[in-house]
This record gives structure tokens, C-alpha cells and sequence, in this order.
């Protein structure tokens, strides 16, 4: 997998206020951190960043803090992934982005989404698929991480399912997750049940006896 340069703006400015006043001018505050270095507050053009996450959150970038600069060594390159975005509760705008800065020749952990592909027999016979869950950890090197691993169901019939073991991962991924872990599961259809009325069960009720006393005088 290649890298994406992504160019990035060191901000001195940190808090609601001057974040607020970067997503009005269509930039994205943020912050890159990683083992050992101290986070850095960056601010990244909105466009930008959306056409790299085009590629996949598990896209490795490649930082440009529009510098040039070289150490004595040669160019100092940093990279990151994409660790979390942060959206507006109901407007769903982007508020932030954390870049979690990798060392390319170091592997990580990262969750990797899972598609399903073919179509499963138990389908035609009315079957459900449930998803029990929809994503794995895999360890690899960052430039190695897929985008998303694929869960063949061709064969899975109805009351059967799929675990993690089912999965093929790629040359130099290792998946992380249990392989008996269960991730999908080919269940009958529900069969809405009509609620039935209880019949009314009258108690007998005893009536009590009643006792008169003739008190008048004669």
C-alpha cells in the first residue's frame, strides 16, 4: 500500500474559541501524537483531509508541515493513520481528527472493517444474517494494514454461522481476534407473534349470608 501526503499546519492556538473560528474558514483542527513524542495541535484543510480519508482510514499518511525541512540525516518524513474522527452530534460535521504517528517499519494493531461477499444459500430459504460484529484486529506493518478484509458466506446456511477462522488475511497480517469468535450467523426469519387475549376468568364469588335480626318489639 502507498502513502498519501497530507499537508498539516502546526496551530498555537488550542479551545473551543480558535477551533470554532478554523472549521468557519473550512479547516479541521486536530492533533498527531505518538510513543514518545509530545501531541502536536495541527489544523488541516477540510478538502484535503476528506480526499485522503477517500482512500480508506487505515490509509498510512505521509505529514507535510509545509517546512521542506532536512535534517542532517537526510528528510525527516512523519507518518500517521487515522485514529479517531469526531463528529457533530446531529449536524455530523467533522469537529476533529487524532493522527496517531507510525514508525513504517514497526507493526501495529489496528481494527479492520469486514465486507461479506457471495450470497449465502440459507438466504433463499428466508434466512437472517445477524451480524455479531463487523470489524477485527489485525497486526501487520502500517503500510500493510487492508482496508477491509472479505468473509466469504457462499456456503453459510441457515442456522449456521461464520467465525473469525473463516477469514483470509493477506500476506504479513496477522488477525488478533479469538478464531472461534462468532461473526455472522444465518438465523430464521422472526415470526411476529400475535399477542393472545387471555380469557377472562371469573372468580365465584361466594355470597355471604346474611343474617337478620328482628329486633321490633311486639
Amino acid at each position: 500500500m502507498d502513502t498519501i501526503k497530507l499537508l498539516v499546519h502546526e496551530r498555537e492556538e488550542t479551545g473551543n474559541g480558535p477551533a470554532r473560528r478554523l472549521r468557519a474558514k473550512g479547516t479541521v483542527p486536530g492533533v498527531t501524537y505518538g510513543k514518545g513524542k509530545a501531541a502536536t495541535p495541527v489544523s488541516i484543510d477540510l478538502a484535503d483531509l476528506r480526499a485522503a480519508l477517500a482512500h480508506g482510514q487505515n490509509m498510512v499518511l505521509e505529514l507535510d508541515f509545509g517546512k521542506g525541512a532536512r535534517s542532517a540525516k537526510g528528510k525527516t518524513a512523519r507518518y500517521a493513520m487515522v485514529k479517531e474522527l469526531q463528529f457533530h452530534p446531529t449536524k455530523r460535521h467533522l469537529l476533529h481528527v487524532d493522527l496517531h504517528e507510525v514508525d513504517l517499519s514497526v507493526e501495529i494493531e489496528a481494527p479492520v472493517a469486514i465486507e461479506a461477499v457471495g450470497t449465502a444459500p440459507g438466504i433463499v430459504d428466508g434466512g437472517i444474517m445477524e451480524w455479531d460484529r463487523r470489524e477485527v484486529l489485525v497486526r501487520a506493518l502500517p503500510v500493510d494494514v487492508p482496508q477491509l478484509l472479505e468473509l466469504d458466506v457462499s456456503e453459510l446456511q441457515l442456522g449456521r454461522h461464520l467465525s473469525v477462522a473463516a477469514l483470509v488475511a493477506p500476506a504479513g497480517v496477522t488477525i488478533v481476534d479469538d478464531p472461534e469468535a462468532v461473526l455472522v450467523a444465518l438465523v430464521p426469519p422472526r415470526v411476529e407473534q400475535v399477542p393472545v387475549e387471555e380469557e377472562a376468568v371469573e372468580e365465584e364469588m361466594e355470597e355471604p349470608e346474611v343474617i337478620s335480626s328482628d329486633t321490633s318489639e311486639e
